[in-house]
């Protein structure tokens, strides 16, 4: 047993008097726990984890792409392949055995799961796994072109011809993925291994090229996603018998163990007792739910701001981590759940035990349906003393500098006497800043509403907090500072957040701040983007001399998989764009929000300029974090301004190194065999000039559009100079090395891939230019697009992505089609997951 405090050989801490102090923090002394085969019992819950849907997605997306080139060979499939060929000391009989262990260990998997007590239902889902991974594998084979007899003798033949998939790797990635996680990491280790092994094996014996190894792979975790997806899969946890003599090692005496709900991010609860009858519950961090753990702290990461929970916690830094602060909290006079005892155990499993007198405010039920102001099916009403003893325990904590940091019903119990006690300090921290400890109280405010009613609940804060700190609260009572359970339970209501703002404020004496209303997408605006369009594509191919039959007879010869990679690239192109809002941002806004904010602005770009959309709908989105609307806006002229600022670099950069350049003249006459040098040039010009007499006319034609400039600068100076100090504070951001990384990183990484996947669209018919040149004319093209008063530069964007590739030597009928590809993925399409996008920010109320 590994006590949870380092290098202490034994201590006794006496934090207080009384039962329920921490009675020991030690290492206790080693016993040998056996051989643990798997990771949870038998009657172990079961659960459908995100990491699951995420290997299902990646491993789909990989089986298409890979299909879309098979057969192959590759120019890296050939040096992979060569590679395997030269190791060195590694005779046939080597590949060949390591390519039966495939098929070996998969066996004593599916016997041991047939053959162990209690172990049918895995029995099933490995039989499920085999099945659909066989099919999923023979399907893939077909549509890449692979004989359906080669297909079944690949499952037995240990050498040539290579086949597409490598069959006995899907069937047995199947298996062994689907078994992982009711293994013992040692077991799932031996398993990676013998994937590893069998793979190289397949290249080597020439049974499979690289691209049929991946494509096996894709198909076998497919299959085991989708069987943990439909029957769940264990968390790892420990067994009763494991979690007892755990606690016999830490000299806790305890009966009646019973299992608890299965808590999320792979954390165990059980619930004890001691022989004098006191209730103990023990947290337990499995060392077989360590996926669990990460991918739960990964998400709260992206997903929730002001998060500190830290990826590279361990499980006994985690049990550390939450005893410390909890006996520092007790030491304190906050009411707590006392320590009892901490440490791990010889199969590394974390535990932590505390003393459990009482009642968590919400229980087990608080999911159902229940309707009331307070209290309800699952939901203890919370009496006027409780609530008042929660704020004053509250405020202790605050005093010491500490911050609860996941504070809800779940963490509150409520003793017999009324009295409570906070629980759950796994994610607390130390020295937290002024807006953590707002969180909590915004938290425990929505808490005591769920448990209290509103008014009873607004009353009591404002008596504990004081009606000028409830109105810096009043910022962070929102959907991002609240956990999913607890939102979950305020669908029920019949009242949301937004109300028990509105009735803080009222008792606070202060105006609610209002939201500025996002335009959405109307019929006369999408007639008027068609309109646009028409008129733009007809003056495009006019002025390319390119009919639409020559764009047709491009388009139809186009390479499709080159343009499905385009497509699945184009998603990524907001992930650095919300890196750099999230540097712009002086509110501590989780990422995953963030990136949905860039998804949902490909959405309303449709509909107004993008400029103007992004601004609009950034200013609402940090509004509703918490962020004040001079601050908000200053964000979004940030992001735009320093993206200004990346373009104008990237052109001056590659102009004067001589990387590239678009010499329009020479480009066009050597693209066109028919037109003179000087003609050609002329005819660019012209197409040049033609964009600006475009854009300059749907201004004056379009009273909105006209208006809008008319109105647009003395609007942002009056509204610069309304909200200069504001701005100020939002400008502070750039003082920040880390922030200035972040919003120039972000932005620089944007431009960078439109540019290569502009370069995969050209090469989807037939052409290839140097990436700095695509650079320049994407940089350029975004660059003057932005200042057209047209949706997402509709109709112009097109036309300058046709220029500037006809400028660098691609062909007229070439360069227009690829500037139609260009458009289709990276913006007519992403609007469709945009939607998605813009309904879960209002969904969660984001926006």
């Amino acid at each position: 047993m590994k006590g949870a405090t380092a290098g202490a050989a034994e201590k006794e801490t006496h934090a207080s008097e009384g039962e329920g102090r921490l009675t020991r923090l030690r290492p206790a002394g080693l016993r040998r726990a056996g051989v643990r085969i798997f990771s949870s019992g038998t009657d172990a819950p079961r659960a459908r984890r995100p990491s699951d849907l995420f290997l299902l997605i990646a491993a789909v997306v990989g089986i298409v792409v890979f299909t879309l080139i098979a057969p192959g060979p590759t120019k890296i499939g050939a040096a992979v392949e060569n590679l395997v060929a030269l190791m060195p000391g590694l005779a046939g009989w080597f590949w060949e055995l390591s390519y039966d262990l495939l098929v070996v260990w998969a066996l004593i998997l599916i016997g041991g799961a047939l053959f162990a007590r209690g172990r049918k239902r895995l029995l099933a889902d490995e039989v499920l796994a085999i099945l659909i991974a066989f099919g999923a594998a023979l399907l893939t084979g077909l549509i890449a072109g692979t004989e359906l007899s080669e297909l079944f003798g690949a499952l037995t033949r240990s050498g040539h011809p290579a086949v597409y998939p490598a069959m006995r790797l899907a069937l047995a990635s199947a298996v062994m993925v689907t078994a992982s996680p009711h293994l013992t990491r040692p077991l799932r280790y031996i398993g990676r291994w013998v994937l590893a092994g069998g793979a190289l094996a397949a290249i080597a014996l020439g049974i499979a090229n690289p691209l049929g190894v991946l494509a096996g792979y894709s198909a076998g975790i497919a299959a085991a996603s989708v069987v943990h997806l439909l029957r769940g899969s264990p968390g790892g946890r420990p067994t009763l018998r494991q979690v007892a003599r755990a606690l016999d090692d830490l000299e806790v005496d305890a009966v009646d163990l019973r299992q608890a709900p299965l808590q999320p991010g792979g954390l165990a609860l059980v619930t004890a007792a001691t022989p004098a009858g006191k209730r103990l519950l023990i947290k337990i961090y499995g060392r077989d739910a360590w996926e669990g753990q990460f991918f739960t702290s990964a998400w709260m990461r992206l997903w929730h701001r002001d998060d500190d929970q830290r990826l590279g916690f361990g499980r006994l830094q985690q049990v550390e981590h939450e005893a410390y602060v909890t006996l520092l909290a007790e030491r304190g006079g906050v009411p707590v759940l006392p320590v009892v005892a901490a440490g791990a155990d010889d199969a590394g499993d974390a535990l932590l035990v505390v003393g459990a007198d009482g009642e968590p405010l919400f229980k087990a039920g608080v999911l159902d349906r229940s309707d009331g102001e307070g209290g309800g099916e699952g939901i203890r009403a919370m009496s006027d003393v409780t609530m008042r003893a929660a704020w004053e325990g509250l405020a202790r904590l605050h005093d010491m500098g500490i911050a609860h940091g996941g504070l809800n019903g779940f963490k509150i119990f409520v003793r017999p006497d009324d009295a409570p006690a906070l629980a759950g300090f796994d994610r607390a921290s130390v020295a937290a800043t002024d807006a953590a400890m707002r969180v909590d109280r915004a938290r425990l405010l929505v808490t005591a509403a769920l448990a209290g009613g509103p008014e009873r609940a607004v009353a009591m804060s404002a008596n504990a907090l004081g009606t000028d700190e409830l109105a810096r609260v009043l910022p962070y009572l929102q959907p991002a500072v609240v956990d999913l359970p607890t939102r979950r339970v305020l669908r029920d209501r019949d009242w949301d957040l937004d109300d028990l703002r509105e009735r803080a404020a009222h008792v606070a004496g202060i105006e609610e701040p209002k939201l500025e209303q996002i335009r959405r997408v109307s019929g006369k605006s999408v007639v008027i983007v068609a309109l646009i369009g028409l008129l733009a594509y007809g003056l495009i191919s006019a002025l390319a001399n390119v009919g639409l039959k020559g764009i047709i007879d491009e388009l139809k010869n186009a390479n499709v998989a080159w343009l499905l990679v385009a497509l699945l690239a184009s998603p990524f192109i907001q992930l650095g764009q919300a890196v750099s809002t999230k540097g712009a941002s002086i509110a501590d806004v989780g990422y995953g929000p963030v990136l949905m904010l860039q998804y949902a602005i490909q959405f309303i770009a449709l509909a107004v300029p993008s400029s103007a959309a992004r601004v609009a709908l950034e200013v609402r989105f940090f509004q509703r974090n918490g962020v004040d609307p001079g601050a908000a806006v200053s964000i979004g002229l940030i992001d735009s301004v320093c993206g200004f600022v990346v373009q104008i670099i990237l052109i001056v950069a590659i102009t004067l190194s001589g990387l590239a350049s678009l010499d329009i003249s020479s480009a066009n006459s050597s693209s066109s065999g028919s037109s003179s040098s000087s003609s050609g040039g002329f005819s660019i010009w012209m197409l040049l000039l033609a964009l600006l007499v475009l854009g300059a006319l749907i201004t004056l034609a379009v009273p909105r559009y006209r208006a809008a400039v008319r109105a647009a600068i003395p609007r942002y100076l009056h509204m610069l100079r309304a909200q200069a100090s504001s701005s100020a504070a939002a400008l502070r951001v750039l003082r920040s090395a880390k922030k200035d990384g972040m919003i120039f990183g972000g932005n620089l990484y944007a431009q960078i891939l439109q540019a290569i996947i502009l370069s995969i669209c050209l090469q989807a018919f037939g052409y290839h230019e140097p990436l700095a040149g695509l650079i320049l004319v994407n940089t350029f093209v975004s660059l003057f697009a932005g200042f057209m008063p047209v949706p997402g530069g509709m109709g112009v964007a097109e036309a300058g992505f046709t220029a500037g590739l006809v400028a660098l030597g691609v062909p007229n009928a070439a360069a227009v089609s690829t500037a139609i590809a260009f458009r289709l993925v990276t913006f007519y399409l992403p609007p469709i997951w945009g939607v998605f996008a813009m309904r879960w920010l209002r969904k969660h109320s984001y926006v």
